[in-house]
Parts: structure tokens; C-alpha cells; sequence
């Protein structure tokens, strides 16, 4: 089990504990779950990191976990394109209390030449602060990719090994 899976769990696992303890209230509400995807496909970086806590990671698979807003406003200055479109599927909302996870899939498409070129599972936990649902973590894990070629024969560019 990779390590975005087992740590989705274990949030999920202890957030099904703690609601089971506590008064269930109604799912977030679908202006919170699709925010994201709204601002950017926007392009409005600005908003994108609006939906984040101050101390807020995105954690995905191999790579480095992205920590706090400047780190989360550089992380979407490198992803937010009009080339591509974001689109997500919230398949599971629960809240308790002022926390609550969203788990669902997503897709990346390459708005100019009609593909998908990426999609995935992701998980968010959040946070009630003052008023305001905000993300405090979100882990998402890619499950198809572009293809990469990679040829090991030799190009007539490259250098004899001599050993």
C-alpha cells in the first residue's frame, strides 16, 4: 500500500470513529467541493489558494509534501493552465462538527487537443474557521498518466563507453 493510501485511511478510519461518537451533520456543501475545481479552471491562482488553511499540505505520491500558502501559491503558479481543464467527482462527504473529509476522483484533460492526461483519487480533510470551510489536507494519488517512451538503443549522438 503506497503511502497516500495508507494515510487516506487512517484519516478516514479516524474520522469514522470520531463520527460515530458525535452528531453526524449533512454533507459539505457542493459550493465547497467544486471550489477548487472552479478557480482553476478560472485560471485564478489567487482563489486556489483561498480554499487552503494557513497551515494546510498537499500531500501527493512521490513527491514532497507542499506546506503552508506561500508553498501552496507557487504549487498552483506551476499547475493552473488554460491548456487544461480540472474536473472532480466528490464520491464521499462527511462532516462533524468543523472538520470534515471529501473523497473522490479527478481528471486533468488537455483542453486543445481533446485528452485526458491524467486522473486520479484524491482525499481532503477540512476545517470550519471562522465560518469558512477550509482545506487543511489534500492527498491525491494518480492513477493514469501520459505514457512515457523510453528507448534504452543506443543514438548515434552518444559516446563509446570504454572501460
Amino acid at each position: 500500500m503506497n503511502r497516500s493510501v495508507a494515510l487516506g485511511t487512517t484519516v478516514l478510519l479516524s474520522l469514522s470513529a470520531i463520527t460515530g461518537c458525535a452528531r453526524q451533520d449533512a454533507p459539505l456543501p457542493r459550493d465547497v467541493t467544486t471550489a477548487l475545481e472552479a478557480a482553476f479552471n478560472k485560471g485564478d491562482i489567487d482563489a486556489c489558494v483561498a480554499l487552503y488553511a494557513d497551515d494546510a499540505e498537499i500531500i501527493a505520491e512521490d513527491a514532497p509534501t507542499v506546506r503552508g500558502r506561500d508553498a501552496i501559491a507557487q504549487f498552483f503558479k506551476d499547475q493552473v493552465s488554460r491548456e487544461i481543464s480540472f474536473d472532480t467527482d466528490t464520491v464521499v462527504s462527511m462532516v462533524s462538527g468543523d472538520v470534515a473529509i471529501e473523497q473522490g476522483t479527478y481528471r486533468i484533460r488537455n483542453v486543445d487537443r481533446g485528452v485526458d492526461v491524467e486522473h486520479g483519487d484524491y482525499l481532503n480533510v477540512w476545517r470550519l474557521s471562522q465560518g469558512k470551510w477550509k482545506a487543511y489536507r489534500s492527498m491525491f494519488n494518480v492513477t493514469m498518466s501520459p505514457n512515457t517512451v523510453v528507448s534504452v538503443a543506443a543514438s548515434p549522438d552518444d559516446d563509446e563507453v570504454t572501460m
